[in-house]
């Protein structure tokens, strides 16, 4: 196959030099972003900073995927592969720094996407560098040309060339032939963009993570023995860094112009400031536009850091070096389809495949809009698949030279349609950094990287099912001899006050049978008072206060909104307005929850969700983390008005359990949101009885109507106990029934 260069070396040299005048100069300009906020950025990229009350319409991580699909696909593979062919094993080290340079030319294409993206009246974000560049810099005819550009190298590059290659791929390992590819991926295609870009990104969220995975792990394993050691590998890289005239005859001229083709072509072939991913990134959900350009900034870390080393260890490790080695070790792969064990590896590739051209083709969607307007969306996606099939079965009859020519006109006019938008950041840099400074100035939570690194790891860890193995561990009857010293110790672990305990320690079968026990008589007193409003739980008051609207505070610089905790669109507006108080019960608490006042069950809320613990440092470092964390919320009325009584689930919570209604079922393994209203039936409540109980330590939020009540006495960080006074209703509310 001859090699997929398609121009001289003054035009791959301009483009290196100009992404990496580009990147510098943004690097200087923002504070060397890529490695102050690096950890900042992969900590929104797990979602711990998600708010669901902002505007847009896929999260962090599902534009990310569907954003680097495509340069995952074809272009880390294939770029590594070229730059190792042309510069040796040494090129690696100047991939790593040149990729740290380029970083900041995603983080500042994301953000001026989301800061100047148009939203329609149908809910739909229209966005990408077309937007920016007409907008801020009034250049219509540039970004008309621009949008010119791109809708023809999606033609190329996001529809063809994936085609080609996964039809490349198919014929010489599985033996497939004819146009059974283009078919399925048309045919997947058409499914995917029927949903919008919220489908493009659930599929890219799913299919990316685990297609790269597939085919990581299948490489490693097939080449394992022939891998070098790593310590190894990195010697060589670090000792041909500087010695890349080892390769190559000539003057000292043609080292630069080869390590310039070198990262060139990797800047090509993983879109290095195209301005592709872009126009994914503008429909993120996002309360500051720079928030989502440090998650993109992340994608030129992944491809050029991590996956390209990845890349670069298994070909040189196998002698594959030069092109022929090359296509003689993928020749080795294609093998691996002779056997069924090799399947799940093409399954893998299939997957990127997939999620490569959805987000290709959404981006050519927000093109054609650009240009033509609403009306010719239909004529773009006819197009699209007619000239997919065409081009197919040009390659079925002409084979690789087809698939050559593609690559070439691809990359071209990659090249091309750079070219406005790395100068348009050169240009808007100081409105990338106003909104930098914007988002770091009232953002307000403080960054701390130790404090950041446990929230990744909440985030990415399967609180879920660990909390559902922690709770069948709470169930277990263990031997006496067993079960006292545990629970003896569990005791003196959390200082939990014994004489209050209505059994004596030893004649607790289980641990969840400890930690739910019952308080003896007499131990809590109940206000009486005829408006007293009693404390639910024993537990610290961590946050209280008036609901500014629809908002309530989680923490300095979190908030989130009544609609997202309550869920319910019936009983959320009568709360706007009104107050709250959160209370967190820590281990060492009594864990029955107690109703408040007097009052009728009028119905519940069911909301599944993560199990994130709500310890200090997890409720200070994720945002909206209780309405993102499991929930079941109770509707109470009482003659002074409504109470929202919200039970959050927590890491280790086996179940959330209520008294009026043995139906209820929480941390199942199948689980969808519900809401119920007792209309057949009166179901009443005692104020201080028993209303439910936490099996393990959470946290209950009391959510009260505008104007129905006074907090008393109430501190931040003092701990209440069931029954005890912490406000008064105002006055009765006389529609009240």
């Amino acid at each position: 196959m001859e090699t997929l260069i398609p121009f001289e070396n003054n035009v791959i040299v301009a483009y290196a030099c100009l992404v990496i005048l580009v990147g510098v100069y943004l690097t200087f300009k923002l504070h060397f972003p890529q490695f102050r906020y690096l950890f900042l950025g992969f900590k929104i990229f797990s979602g711990a900073l998600d708010d669901k009350g902002s505007k847009g319409q896929i999260v962090h991580s599902q534009s990310f995927f569907a954003g680097i699909a495509s340069s995952l696909f074809l272009g880390t593979i294939v770029g590594s592969s070229l730059a190792l062919s042309l510069g040796g094993i040494g090129v690696l080290f100047w991939i790593w720094f040149a990729s740290l340079l380029a970083m900041p030319i995603r983080l500042a294409s994301a953000t001026l996407a989301i800061r100047f993206r148009d939203k329609l009246p149908s809910g739909r974000y229209l966005s990408g560098p077309m937007y920016f560049i007409e907008k801020s810099l009034r250049a219509n005819w540039i970004s008309m040309i621009f949008a010119l550009g791109t809708l023809a190298l999606v033609f190329v590059m996001g529809g063809v060339l994936p085609v080609l290659t996964l039809t490349y791929i198919s014929e010489n390992a599985l033996g497939w032939k004819g146009l059974f590819i283009p078919i399925l991926m048309i045919a997947s295609l058409l499914y995917i963009s029927v949903g919008g870009i919220r489908r493009v990104g659930k599929v890219s969220g799913v299919f990316v993570p685990l297609g790269v995975g597939i085919v990581l792990f299948y490489i490693l394993v097939e080449f394992y023995d022939s891998l070098l050691s790593l310590g190894e590998f990195f010697k060589l890289v670090l000792k041909n860094a500087f010695r890349l005239d080892s390769v190559i005859v000539g003057t000292s001229s043609s080292l630069w112009i080869l390590l310039a083709q070198a990262i060139g072509g990797f800047y090509i072939a993983t879109e290095t400031g195209v301005g592709k991913s872009s126009g994914v990134a503008g429909v993120v959900r996002t309360d500051f536009p720079f928030k989502h350009g440090l998650v993109s900034m992340l994608s030129l870390f992944f491809e050029g850091v991590i996956l390209s080393t990845l890349v670069f260890y298994v070909l040189f490790s196998n002698d594959a070096v030069l092109i022929q080695d090359q296509l003689y070790f993928l020749s080795k792969l294609f093998q691996i389809g002779n056997h069924w064990i090799g399947f799940p590896f093409f399954i893998g590739l299939i997957l990127l495949g997939i999620s490569s051209i959805a987000g290709w083709f959404y981006t050519g969607e927000q093109n054609a809009y650009y240009i033509f307007g609403s009306q010719f969306a239909n004529i773009y996606r006819i197009l699209f698949v007619v000239c997919v099939i065409v081009c197919s079965y040009l390659y079925v009859n002409y084979s690789e030279y087809t698939l050559v020519k593609t690559f070439q006109l691809g990359y071209t006019l990659a090249t091309f349609t750079a070219i406005p938008v790395l100068v348009a950041l050169l240009l808007l840099a100081k409105t990338v950094r106003f909104e930098m400074n914007k988002y770091l100035t009232e953002w307000g939570a403080k960054y701390e990287v130790w404090k950041d690194f446990y929230i990744l790891l909440l985030s990415v860890l399967p609180k879920n099912i660990l909390s559902k193995l922690f709770g069948f561990f709470t169930y277990a009857k263990l031997p006496r001899f067993m079960m006292i010293p545990i629970l003896k110790a569990f005791a003196r672990m959390y200082k939990i006050n014994l004489d209050e305990a209505e059994k004596d320690i030893k004649e607790y079968d289980s641990l969840n049978q400890f930690f739910t026990r019952a308080l003896k008589a007499g131990a809590r007193i109940i206000d009486s008072a005829e408006n007293a409003v009693v404390s639910p739980v024993d537990a610290k008051v961590t946050s209280f206060g008036d609901i500014n609207e629809t908002t309530l505070i989680q923490a300095k610089g979190f908030s989130y909104s009544v609609r997202e905790l309550l869920g319910s669109e019936k009983y959320s507006p009568y709360f706007e307005n009104g107050k709250y108080i959160t209370f967190y019960l820590s281990p060492q608490d009594y864990h029955r929850i107690h109703s408040p006042f007097y009052g009728k069950i009028l119905g519940y809320y069911y909301a599944p969700g993560k199990l994130f613990p709500v310890n200090e440092a997890a409720v200070g470092g994720i945002k909206s983390l209780y309405p993102k964390n499991e929930r079941l919320i109770t509707f109470m009325q009482t003659k002074y008005g409504k109470i929202a009584i919200v039970k959050v689930g927590a890491s280790n919570v086996g179940k959330i359990r209520v008294t009026y209604d043995t139906k209820i079922v929480t941390n199942a393994w199948v689980r969808f949101p519900k809401e119920y209203e007792y209309k057949d039936v009166n179901i009443f409540i005692e104020k201080g009885a028993e209303l439910g109980r936490f099996e393990m330590g959470s946290t209950v939020i009391l959510v009260f109507e505008k104007n129905t009540i006074e907090f008393h006495n109430l501190t931040l960080g003092e701990k209440q106990h069931y029954g005890s006074t912490i406000g008064y209703f105002i006055k009765v509310n006389s529609t009240v029934s």
